[in-house]
């Protein structure tokens, strides 16, 4: 692989992007071989509450600052033929209860960069598009609550996960699926029996542990028929 050079960049208050190279020219003259988006604004394991702003900020970190951090990169992903590797999760593909606002943002990821690729496609660009479809990773980053709602779910290790990306990214995979027994497993049920995969994400959730959160300070949608409600 070369020098792996990680560099964390501020993004017109979009949030921040991760930058990895394959060779030791990243960010330099030499030019950018790999981009690697992969970060995420805080949000919760909870019912969703009604808070808008919450879904809007968390789409400016998810999702915009990907978008944006993509169009700064390409002209040298131009010329390297480089790689765009996308972190999301299968969050984004068969999503559970509880993280509606997160898997929002996966599913923008999805759709966003899926059809890049057919462009990229299509005028033969030749920077590859790699979306990392990622289950339960060890990142220490759930917190206590989300913990609590999952039943007999292991987390996988993160340090493998980490090489597998960067292996999906050089071998110019279109989707990287870790764990791939669980994640694979899940988007075969997605197609051949929905309802049954539903019913089989909900087992796997205590709801007893999960609490409604306080109602936020952030813009609420007025429930309908009330007064400003438009409906």
């Amino acid at each position: 692989m070369g020098l792996l050079l990680k560099v964390i960049l501020p993004l017109m208050g979009l949030g921040l992007a991760m930058l990895a190279a394959t060779s030791k020219g990243a960010l330099l003259p030499g030019g950018l071989d790999m981009l690697i988006l992969n970060h995420i604004g805080h949000s919760y394991f909870n019912y969703f509450d009604g808070d808008v702003d919450h879904i809007r900020k968390l789409l400016e970190t998810n999702f915009l600052s990907y978008v944006a951090m993509t169009v700064t990169a390409l002209p040298m992903l131009k010329e390297s033929e480089g790689n765009i590797v996308v972190v999301s999760s299968v969050a984004g593909k068969a999503p559970g209860p509880f993280a509606a606002p997160y898997s929002a943002t996966k599913f923008a990821l999805d759709g966003f960069f899926s059809s890049l690729r057919h462009e990229f496609i299509i005028e033969n660009v030749n920077v590859s598009i790699t979306l990392c479809i990622l289950g339960y990773i060890d990142t220490g980053k759930l917190n206590a609550t989300g913990a609590r709602g999952l039943r007999r779910v292991a987390p996988s290790p993160k340090e493998e996960c980490a090489l597998e990306i960067i292996r999906s990214g050089a071998l110019r995979q279109h989707e990287l699926h870790y764990p791939p027994g669980i994640v694979n497993g899940m988007l075969l049920l997605r197609g051949l029996a929905p309802g049954f995969l539903d019913t089989l994400i909900r087992s796997n959730i205590v709801v007893e542990n999960v609490q409604r959160a306080p109602p936020p300070h952030g813009t609420r949608v007025p429930p309908a028929g009330s007064p400003g409600s438009g409906r």
